[in-house]
C-alpha cells in the first residue's frame, strides 16, 4: 500500500483568500487537481532542468491545489506562472513575476525540499540575462498572502 500522503498544512488558508478577497466561496474548479499539478510540472522547463531533483514545496504544491485556476487572483499586478511554466534561473524557482515583467521572484532550488521557502526577488525580469537576487523576509505562504491582500487593498482604494 502507498503511503498516505501528508494531511494539507496551507490549504485551508489559500482556500480561505478567495472568499475574503472576492468575496465569492472557494469552489474546486479554483485549484488544479493533485494529478493536474504533477502532469503540468512534468512538462515545465523546471523539470528539463532539474529532472529527478524537481520537487514543489509543500506550500507551493497546496498554492496550485487551492488557486491554480483562480485567474482572478493568480493575473493581477502580478502573473503567477502555471505549473508548466516553471522555470530554474541563476538557481531559483521562478513562480511569478509582475505585470511590467520587470521582477521575478523565486525560491532557491536547494531549499525546494523544505516544506514552505523562503521567497526570493530578483532585480529584472525572467528574460533578462544578469539580476541580482535578494531575500523578502517571508516564507512561500506568507508572501503570497501579503502581496495578495495588498494587491486587493490598492484595488479598494483606487475605487
Amino acid at each position: 500500500m502507498p503511503p498516505k500522503p501528508p494531511a494539507p498544512v496551507y490549504l485551508p488558508g489559500f482556500q480561505k483568500l478567495v472568499p475574503a478577497l472576492l468575496g465569492e466561496d472557494w469552489a474546486h474548479d479554483d485549484g488544479l487537481t493533485g494529478a493536474e499539478v504533477d502532469r503540468r510540472l512534468d512538462e515545465s522547463p523546471a523539470a528539463e532542468q532539474l529532472g529527478e531533483d524537481l520537487v514543489l514545496p509543500a506550500a507551493l504544491r497546496e498554492f496550485y491545489l487551492a488557486l491554480g485556476n483562480c485567474g482572478d487572483l493568480l493575473e493581477t499586478a502580478h502573473f503567477f506562472w502555471d505549473p508548466d511554466d516553471l522555470e530554474v534561473r541563476d538557481g531559483f524557482l521562478m513562480f511569478l513575476e509582475d505585470a511590467e515583467e520587470t521582477v521575478v521572484w523565486g525560491l532557491p532550488v536547494d531549499n525546494l525540499p523544505l516544506p514552505d521557502p523562503i521567497v526570493w526577488r530578483r532585480s529584472s525580469g525572467a528574460d533578462d540575462e544578469d539580476g541580482e537576487w535578494t531575500d523578502e523576509g517571508g516564507t512561500f505562504s506568507e508572501f503570497v498572502t501579503d502581496l495578495l491582500a495588498w494587491t486587493f487593498e490598492d484595488e479598494e482604494e483606487d475605487r
